[in-house]
């Protein structure tokens, strides 16, 4: 309801005023009427004229009644604070008498159905004493007005931040081989993994993961050592003769030289020229080989029939008969064995 104060308004009439005007009005008509009599005017006549000017008067009342309430209303300013039920000061001159509803999802796990006149979406969180925390975000600005059908959802978002080493792992590299049997594999290079630390972000929208980035320090990376596999393929040995030998691998041994006096061999056979003292565990007894070398030439196909105390890994004794010059001038000297297929 509005509130009017006429008292208040200064374009209000004089009552006491109009009613002189009036009585000044009449008695002019009086005077009037009176010479009419003394130059002989009909009844009649005057009738008519007393009528017309009543008329005349009713009207000009009315008129004076619009003007003046127009002219007191163009003065009036409706009282919204006192008049009307409270709401927002935004919204206060769009007021309507009805609420508005609104679903509020609190978390994504409860969602609660609210009745409210129309506020902003900050004085409806206030007004239902709900606080938030410094992680918890709106999908809707607090500055923004409420409406019917809203569905306003407040979320935690939280991010947790740690370090990890990550490994890197090794390649395996394959490559063939005449040092190793044929048709054999063995790992010459053992492989080792690398590693790396990663710095990971990871981020939670009510408590579910939604999100993550890493980051690598590339100042701590450890590179990987690769893990090279070795195939035999054989191969093929031609001598200084033109004679070829086919053979599965072969090895560089240091090899030295026995004579007189060695007697019978491991295997059991007596000791002669042909024979080599080898590891069993590298040259199995019986095994057929080329001996030759780059300093002391070809030395024909020998057979691993002895062994020895100091016979240990790649070393071999070669026997060469009683001659004391050419077991001296033989010494120590590295050899290439092929293992013959």
């Amino acid at each position: 309801m509005y509130s009017q104060h006429y008292s208040e308004n200064p374009v209000r009439t004089n009552p006491q005023k109009n009613s002189q005007t009036k009585t000044k009005l009449i008695s002019k008509l009086s005077s009037l009427f009176k010479a009419d009599d003394q130059k002989g005017l009909s009844h009649s006549f005057k009738s008519v004229l007393v009528t017309m000017l009543s008329i005349v008067m009713f009207v000009g009342c009315i008129m004076g009644a619009f003007t003046i309430d127009e002219r007191v209303n163009a003065g009036f300013k409706p009282d919204f604070q006192n008049n009307q039920r409270s709401y927002s000061s935004r919204n206060a001159l769009f007021n309507t008498d009805g609420d508005v509803k609104v679903t509020l999802s609190l978390y994504g796990k409860e969602e609660i159905e609210i009745s409210s006149p129309v506020v902003t979406v900050g004085e409806l969180i206030e007004n239902n004493s709900i606080e938030l925390d410094t992680d918890d975000v709106i999908n809707y600005s607090e500055e923004d007005d409420i409406f019917n059908g809203m569905r306003l959802c407040i979320d935690k978002l939280t991010q947790v931040t740690y370090t990890q080493k990550i490994e890197i792992p090794y390649s395996t590299l394959s490559r063939n081989s005449q040092t190793v049997p044929k048709g054999a594999t063995r790992v010459t290079t053992k492989g080792i993994n690398g590693s790396v630390t990663e710095t990971v972000t990871e981020y939670y929208k009510n408590g579910e993961l939604i999100n993550s980035e890493s980051v690598t320090d590339a100042s701590s990376t450890v590179a990987p050592v690769d893990e090279i596999v070795e195939t035999g393929i054989g191969g093929v040995y031609t001598d200084s003769n033109g004679i070829s030998y086919e053979y599965s691998y072969y090895m560089d041994v240091t090899a030295t030289a026995y004579g007189t006096g060695s007697g019978i061999t491991a295997s059991g056979k007596a000791v002669d020229f042909g024979m080599i003292a080898v590891d069993p565990s590298v040259i199995p007894l019986g095994t057929k080989v080329y001996l030759t070398g780059s300093s002391y030439g070809d030395m024909g196909v020998h057979s691993a029939e002895d062994t020895g105390s100091g016979i240990k890994g790649n070393r071999i004794d070669v026997f060469l008969g009683d001659d004391y010059d050419t077991l001296m001038q033989f010494g120590r000297r590295t050899m290439r064995i092929y293992i013959l297929a």
